[in-house]
């Protein structure tokens, strides 16, 4: 389920893009989630990083498009926002806000396609590439190579990075169900390793950026399979 939210204070406008992703939907097979904001004002107020694509129309009366990116940027720097304008000249000002793309009222079907192909392929790859992580006020992506190591403490799991290391609330099954089919794996019951970092194994340990953790004698036999396959496919 892909969650995309319409930004846009005339109805006409709502209603062509909401029946454009409906359409989309039947010729791409893929699923939205739709809410729809009548200004940039009530978006902004409601954002926490739960949309994968907004289309942002850039003049509205309480709050123009532009100031709502620039306060959405402040909290989510991935989330994808399409401008809809009747204006090209606002596509300069896009790039400060790291806008995909733009849109020509009366927006084309065959233009809003294109842009919603190349926002639904970079989500594809995005998810394969980041873990999410929810927060209180938001949520925050970790490119998977950077992660090192993540270790349980109660609810909570510290994800060690290269010089820092983030507290965030999931229990240890939740994130090693997040990261199926990945290159990590459980060492012991409190620790995932990246298996990218591993710098070697020495009798029950495994050192991973200069640390040495223990791998427990019951998952010691799969771990040491995890960790040939990995590296037979990466050498293939």
């Amino acid at each position: 389920m892909i969650h995309v939210a319409i930004c846009e204070d005339l109805k006409q406008h709502q209603k062509a893009i909401q029946e454009y992703l409906l359409r989309y939907e039947k010729d791409h097979g893929h699923k939205f989630q739709i809410t729809i904001y009548s200004d940039g004002l009530d978006l902004v107020e409601e954002f926490h990083s739960q949309f994968d694509i907004i289309f942002l129309d850039i003049e509205m009366k309480m709050m123009d498009g532009m100031e709502a990116a620039n306060r959405i940027r402040e909290k989510d720097s991935n989330v994808m926002l399409i401008f809809i304008t009747n204006l090209a000249q606002y596509a300069i000002q896009g790039y400060g806000v790291e806008a995909r793309g733009f849109l020509l009222k009366p927006v084309k079907y065959i233009a809003f396609e294109q842009q919603l192909n190349k926002c639904i392929h970079e989500i594809g790859k995005k998810s394969m590439e980041y873990l999410s992580v929810k927060y209180a006020g938001g949520m925050k992506k970790y490119p998977l190579p950077e992660i090192y190591y993540m270790e349980s403490d109660g609810h909570y799991i510290d994800i060690h990075l290269e010089s820092e290391v983030d507290r965030v609330l999931c229990s240890i099954k939740e994130m090693e169900e997040k990261l199926k089919g990945k290159s990590f794996y459980r060492c012991n019951s409190g620790i995932i390793v990246n298996l990218a970092h591993v710098e070697k194994v020495q009798k029950n340990d495994v050192v991973i950026h200069g640390e040495v953790l223990s791998i427990s004698r019951a998952r010691k036999k799969e771990f040491m399979e995890a960790l040939t396959n990995y590296i037979g496919g990466m050498e293939q």
